[in-house]
């Protein structure tokens, strides 16, 4: 009985054995499935990416080669359908002579989108749509187009599909534009679809999504295939990038650099002959230039030392009237700064020179370049002799020292003058006190002089505020005049530009004439002093910006003035105030000490001297009339007047010393003004010291060369621009 349970057993455990075999050969085989399918996946996604590639680079090389795009194939032939507008539709395979491609499997299957339409970024359109740019003679920049005729029509090259990707590149997304479906939407200059293997969204169409409708959309390329719904791959090409891919910046460029060279060509063919009499006129009027602005450096030198005399005559009347006349206070100040510009302008003069005859050099040269018959060492250009504006910046600089030390000199005069002047007033002050006293330490009675003096100092300083206050009314006045005048000539500048650039123009020729004709040094020198206002006025109304700022500040500098008038005028009416007040304080003051003496004087029906040390008609022995010695110790400290009893005089002994001490003020002032004076007279002096010492040179050398002929540039050109550029 045990053999044959032993048996049993046995063959268990072998059908046991079978079945696991089984099941590891069914995971085995499941796992090679698994692990096939994955590769397989893996193989067709590859293929499918090396389809886009192959079709991607096809459609470059077409365009490379037809200068164009493809039209999308409509009907699955292969061939590319351009009688319709359809932009999406199947990769025409047999018309990019992709070799062995069947139109119904692979990449005859590739959806193809292109930019089509109207609009000059038609990409499936070839035509003359660009041209090489041409210099503006305007003098601008680069920026036209080459017209036709002269130029060759039809040219049409790469660069014409480089100008309609930039017009694609340059246009806003807009519905019926080839695009794909990403976030946001954007345009494109064509874009390829592979469907995958499957039906993944079960619509009966491989394509998925937006790629399987007949409008001009794909989808986003970055849109993932793994959803279970989609697995397509899309590959776009925007118009930037294959602006990138077929260099067209470089290409055009390269074309536009012949270009360039061609017009260059043409105008110097063009200019040759009138190069030739334009450097004979250019050697002249440098010279001419030259000239002309050593007799400007003269004017200059000349204004120069006009205007530092007229400084120090202005500023005479300043001090003399204590900073008072503001209008000669100010213009003092413009004097002096314009003759400390002076030195700036000569140093841009002797400049000027050097350049107008570095001008002459350049043109004797150019001249020699242009026409080989010219004997260049037959070619001259004039240096101007600077001795006699050195010379007179030479007695400009002494002056001005001597001119500083003579303010020196006064100002340590004035010095004694102030010091006596106080001393003076002391005494005067000590003198009332003495016959206001006649002996006798009154207190009560000293009060009223220091009253008195109080008093008078504000009347003083009340009348010294008012009559500044009234200079500058004045001054802000002639202010308000003066930039509302501005002002206006400004807005009619602006109003009628063109009329008077035009005018002015015509003038400064007609003057340029004259100054040629004419050799009085004198009339010549004001016919310059004319030009050069007129030069300056035409150049401002050129610089249509400039001319709208300097409206804008002449707008603002009124306001300025008359926001300074209305202050100055309040300050006027408070300093009259002021002076009234102090006025009557004064007089009220005086009144009180004119007779406090010994006697007093009684008005009466008659005028009597009455004695008042006991009582009215009551004289004491011994008793002194002090009335006059009073009355005229107070005329000697506020008079001259006419009546002293009202108001002190503004020049007596008792504010002499403030007047002094403004003169002393005003004379520090103008010293100052003095030592830029002296600068800017030195600054003149150098320069044109180093311009006689240092002339620059004049040596004129070349020998004539042949230009290329307008011809030959031409046509190299238009072998260029045929051949697509110089790549």
């Amino acid at each position: 009985m045990s053999l044959p349970s032993r048996r049993i057993v046995q063959r268990g455990f072998g059908l046991l054995q079978v079945m696991l075999l089984i099941a590891v050969l069914g995971g085995l085989a499941t796992m090679g499935f698994l692990e096939w399918r994955e590769r397989t996946a893996i193989e067709n996604a590859r293929l499918e990416r090396l389809n886009l590639s192959q079709a991607d680079q096809a459609l470059q090389t077409f365009a490379t080669v037809a200068r164009r795009l493809p039209c999308p194939d409509t009907d699955r032939d292969g061939v590319e359908d351009c009688g319709g507008t359809e932009q999406k539709g199947w990769l025409p395979a047999t018309t990019l002579r992709m070799a062995g491609a069947d139109p119904g499997v692979d990449i005859g299957q590739i959806r193809y989108l292109v930019q089509r339409g109207a609009g000059d970024f038609d990409l499936t359109v070839l035509d003359d749509a660009w041209r090489p740019l041409e210099y503006d003679d305007d003098g601008t920049t680069f920026f036209a187009m080459r017209d036709a005729p002269p130029y060759q029509e039809n040219i049409r090259t790469l660069a014409d599909f480089c100008q309609r990707l930039q017009a694609g590149a340059d246009t806003a997304l807009a519905a019926g534009m080839a695009q794909v479906n990403a976030a946001p939407a954007r345009a494109v200059a064509y874009a390829l679809a592979h469907p995958g293997d499957e039906d993944t969204d079960g619509d009966g169409s491989l394509f998925d999504g937006a790629n399987t409708g007949a409008n001009s959309v794909l989808e986003d390329p970055q849109r993932s295939p793994i959803l279970a719904a989609y697995d397509d791959i899309v590959l776009d090409r925007p118009f930037a990038a294959l602006q990138t891919a077929f260099h067209c910046n470089v290409l055009n460029d390269s074309i536009n650099t012949v270009a360039l060279a061609h017009d260059i060509s043409s105008s110097v063919d063009e200019m040759k002959e009138e190069n030739i009499e334009a450097a004979e006129r250019a050697i002249i009027f440098a010279s001419i230039g030259a000239a002309i602005t050593a007799v400007e450096t003269a004017a200059v030198v000349l204004e120069g030392i006009s205007d530092a005399g007229n400084a120090a005559g202005e500023w005479a009347i300043c001090i003399a009237s204590l900073g008072i006349a503001a209008n000669a206070c100010a213009a003092a100040g413009i004097h002096t700064a314009s003759a400390a510009l002076t030195a700036g302008v000569i140093v841009a003069n002797v400049a000027s020179i050097a350049a107008n005859v570095t001008a002459a050099v350049l043109a004797g040269n150019a001249l020699a370049l242009a026409d080989s018959t010219v004997n260049a060492s037959s070619l001259s250009c004039t240096v101007p002799d600077l001795t006699t504006q050195l010379n007179q910046a030479q007695g400009e600089l002494n002056d001005a020292i001597a001119d500083r030390q003579a303010i020196v000199n006064e100002i340590a005069a004035k010095q004694v003058e102030l010091n006596n002047a106080i001393a003076a007033r002391n005494q005067a002050i000590a003198n009332l006190r003495f016959w206001v006293r006649w002996g006798y330490p009154w207190s009560s009675i000293d009060g009223r002089v220091d009253t008195l003096l109080s008093s008078a100092g504000t009347w003083g300083t009340a009348n010294t505020s008012y009559s500044d206050a009234t200079a500058q009314v004045q001054l802000y006045q002639d202010a308000v005049t003066n930039w509302t005048n501005t002002r206006d000539d400004y807005a009619n500048m602006i109003a009628n530009r063109t009329t008077l650039i035009s005018q002015l123009q015509s003038e400064i020729a007609a003057l340029d004439t004259q100054i040629a004709a004419t050799t009085d040094p004198v009339a010549r020198e004001a016919l310059q002093t004319e030009r050069l206002e007129k030069t300056a006025r035409l150049s401002l109304l050129q610089d249509a910006t400039a001319l709208q700022n300097e409206y804008n500040n002449a707008v603002t500098r009124l306001a300025e003035a008359q926001s300074n008038l209305a202050a100055a005028q309040s300050a006027q009416t408070a300093a009259l105030t002021s002076i009234n007040s102090a006025q009557s304080s004064y007089a009220s003051n005086y009144n009180s000490l004119q007779n406090p003496g010994r006697y007093q004087l009684q008005v009466l029906p008659s005028v009597v001297w009455a004695c008042s040390t006991t009582a009215i008609n009551v004289c004491q022995p011994g008793d002194i009339n002090t009335y006059s010695a009073i009355q005229t110790a107070l005329n000697d400290l506020f008079g001259p007047a006419t009546n002293v009893a009202q108001a002190p005089g503004p020049s007596s002994r008792y504010f002499r010393p403030e007047q002094i001490q403004r003169e002393i003020d005003a004379l520090e002032d103008s010293l100052d003004a003095a030592d830029d004076r002296i600068d800017a007279a030195q600054d003149s002096y150098d320069s044109l010291a180093a311009q006689v010492a240092n002339p620059p040179p004049c040596n004129i050398t070349g020998s004539g060369v042949t230009p290329m002929p307008p011809s030959a540039a031409q046509s190299i050109l238009t072998n260029v621009d045929i051949k697509g550029g110089t790549r």
